[in-house]
């Protein structure tokens, strides 16, 4: 009798969702197929309730109610705008002009550490059954807020300048691109969802990403994958640009541990000294520092109001070395993080000379946002 509760819930929330076609008014398509769910499991709900007192439905029909009206909400939200949202897909002009850029016959492509598909596979495999059951609670989360896709495509450059779809959950609204076309996100994005903020946060909306490096698109550690149709910009305007595609792309990578935004040539130079010291140890301890500075929150120190990864005032808050912040993430190199020169400081010595940051680049070749 409880999967009767189920199937009659589902079946229910799938009609009423289907009464009104609003697929084209976001907001109303999101109002129906909410208001078919909480309908149907409220019937349901009832239904168990005289079934439960006279004992022909146990205690969990209840949950198997409402579960069953929200499946079936989703189901109706899934056929009148797909289970993924492949958003701003590039056309085959622009992937082959990408392309063009990875045939020169100067590119050289490094033999990865031998372990590493091994290290990414077994990695992958523990990492999905850690955190499956993450999975479900993130998606019903992502669909009550905005009914629709629960999964979002990003078209991105992989090794050897092709175009490949990294799997991701959505966090920003349904069709955020219609008006704007392929842009950056920047640092508070009002088209972002409230559970995308979190999302984005704690980095959950890259958990589908394993998926992708169990195919064999991505590793777990590599430069940072990006939109095929910003790096096309990127590859005409930052010389050597096309050298951060000789391996594949990773989940977790040195710039994007050290800084949410940043400016294509700075995340040029990150990208290509992990390629020069690639390793098993090194990958590990990167590993370990996305998780560390994920949890402190030290991986979002870019405002609304940062450009580049540089404050609005000009100041560079972190070493444009290749890997900054002085930890010996890569063998050699010895950065620490700068900050602006102050007009007076405690216990510094009158007359001392106060230290001052990098100057900034005269030209901003394109805004940095969430990749």
């Amino acid at each position: 009798m409880n999967y009767v509760l189920f199937l009659g819930s589902l079946v229910l929330a799938l009609a009423l969702a289907r009464l009104v076609r609003s697929a084209d008014d976001p907001d109303a398509f999101g109002r129906t197929c909410r208001r078919a769910w909480l309908s149907s499991a409220a019937v349901a709900s009832a239904t168990w309730w005289w079934l439960y007192v006279n004992r022909w439905a146990t205690w969990y029909g209840a949950l198997l109610a409402v579960a069953g009206g929200l499946t079936g909400a989703v189901v109706a939200s899934a056929v009148g705008r797909g289970f993924v949202e492949n958003n701003a897909a590039p056309s085959a002009a622009v992937r082959e002009t990408v392309l063009a850029y990875h045939l020169s016959g100067d590119l050289k492509y490094p033999r990865p550490p031998r372990p590493k598909r091994a290290f990414d596979v077994v990695g992958a495999l523990v990492g999905l059954v850690v955190t499956l059951p993450l999975w479900l609670v993130i998606a019903v989360l992502v669909w009550i807020e905005e009914p629709g896709p629960i999964f979002f495509i990003k078209n991105s450059v992989g090794q050897g300048g092709v175009t490949f779809r990294q799997v991701k959950f959505r966090s920003m609204r349904f069709g955020a691109e219609r008006l704007t076309g392929p842009v950056a996100s920047p640092a508070g994005d009002p088209r972002t969802l409230v559970i995308g903020r979190l999302l984005r946060r704690w980095h959950l909306d890259e958990l589908p990403e394993l998926i992708n490096v169990l195919a064999g698109t991505m590793s777990l550690v590599g430069p940072r994958p990006l939109r095929t149709v910003l790096v096309e910009g990127n590859l005409a305007e930052v010389p050597g640009f096309a050298e951060r595609h000789t391996v594949k792309p990773g989940i977790a990578c040195t710039a994007q541990i050290e800084k949410y935004h940043i400016a294509p040539a700075e995340r040029l130079a990150k990208d290509l000294a992990y390629i020069r010291n690639m390793s098993i140890g090194l990958d590990l301890r990167l590993l370990a520092r996305a998780v560390s500075t994920t949890l402190r929150g030290e991986r979002h120190r870019g405002q609304p109001g940062d450009v580049d990864g540089r404050r609005a005032r000009g100041a560079v808050p972190w070493s444009t070395g290749p890997v900054g912040h002085g930890r010996g993430i890569v063998p050699g190199w010895k950065g620490r993080p700068t900050r602006p020169a102050t007009r007076s400081e405690p216990g510094r010595r009158p007359g001392r000379p106060a230290r001052t940051s990098p100057a900034a680049p005269t030209r901003t070749l394109r805004t940095g946002g969430r990749d």
